[in-house]
């Protein structure tokens, strides 16, 4: 039993073919990656417009009862003969769950796809399998469960990803960037903003930066760029003058100082040797950095970073953390605490 590792594009072309293990151990750090790999192993094994209520049964370890897991593997759905099976969580598994596991692993029913899903990398052995069985039924059971890996998605997956979830409108490759910065690289941030930017653009079909703007309660005339940029060079006229222009717009406090802590964050990894090994796509996932904006921003921040001492950077995150506070709270001035917040970190050394 050997692990493999493969992109979600190739995975799920695979799986929607019907090439797929019909039992796997499959290690995804995301739940949106999951649940599309699922979608596409539900209509590669069971069918394309079969019924999932008939044909798809989820588990999770912690409330997993074993006579049921085993009433769901050893039968077909009502209407197809085939059937999907999930579990989830399998760290969770206890030692009678595993021994049914095992058991059941050593002679599957051919009918059945049973995709255990986790998000750790231990490995079958681990999280699966109990030794506390017949030794030959231990070996048939690891020899019918196959570990796949789906490694982190590149830019080109993700932002394929993203078109794919905007089918039937019209995307830019500037609009998806500009979507990839506000999101943290988080498939499960991304995926509730396209349904807000699909119903927001549902009569013209067609999605810009502007319209993701305004999703995000962000001014037109903001750059998010030029008020980092401000603060990062202790420009506080500047970055005063553009908060200034923008104050009228609700919770925008709260969104920049979602962009000083990422700035902050950044300046903080590339104190770490580490991070001077990475390029390209890497050291801006790393750094969280997406798009043209924020991408001429890195050379700053290396500037920065090379002068600024750790002990202001974290004296940084204490600024920030306490306007973050005061931000969320109803009895707050928000233009003081945001100009005092200024204030403070363009006066660190």
């Amino acid at each position: 039993m050997s692990k493999s590792s493969s992109s979600f594009l190739s995975l799920r072309k695979a799986f929607s073919a019907g090439k797929l293990p019909e039992n796997m151990l499959l290690e995804a750090a995301d739940r949106i990656i999951s649940d599309d790999l699922v979608d596409a192993a539900f209509v590669g094994f069971v069918g394309k417009g079969e019924s999932k209520e008939d044909s798809l049964s989820a588990f999770t370890a912690d409330d997993l009862k074993i006579d049921s897991l085993m009433n769901e593997c050893m039968g077909g759905g009502l209407f197809s003969s085939r059937k999907v099976v999930v579990i989830r969580n399998p760290k969770k598994l206890t030692k009678p769950k595993k021994i049914a596991i095992t058991e059941y692993l050593a002679s599957p029913n051919p009918e059945v796809c049973l995709i255990i899903i986790t998000d750790e990398n231990e490995g079958a052995d681990k999280l699966v399998f109990s030794d506390s069985i017949d030794p030959d039924k231990l070996r048939s059971a690891k020899s019918n469960l196959k570990e796949i890996s789906v490694t982190d998605l590149s830019e080109e997956e993700m932002t394929d990803w993203i078109k794919e979830k905007f089918d039937g409108f019209e995307i830019s490759e500037e609009s998806i960037t500009h979507l990839l910065s506000l999101s943290n690289f988080s498939l499960a941030e991304i995926l509730p903003e396209i349904d807000k930017l699909k119903t927001f653009c549902h009569f013209k079909k067609n999605v810009t930066v502007e319209d993701i703007n305004l999703c995000n309660g962000i001014a037109k005339d903001f750059s998010e760029g030029d008020f980092i940029k401000a603060v990062m060079k202790k420009d506080i006229a500047s970055a005063v003058k553009i908060y200034t222009k923008i104050s009228l717009k609700k919770d925008i406090e709260v969104y920049l100082v979602f962009l000083l802590n990422t700035a902050f964050c950044a300046l903080k990894k590339l104190e770490d040797p580490a991070s001077t090994k990475l390029q390209g796509f890497n050291l801006k996932k790393e750094l969280k950095l997406w798009g043209p904006v924020q991408e001429v921003l890195l050379p700053l921040y290396k500037k920065v970073s090379e002068s600024m001492s750790p002990s202001a950077i974290d004296n940084a995150f204490g600024m920030i953390y306490l306007a973050d506070k005061k931000f969320k709270s109803s009895s707050s001035e928000k233009s003081v605490t945001m100009t005092n917040l200024i204030h403070g970190l363009c006066s660190l050394q």
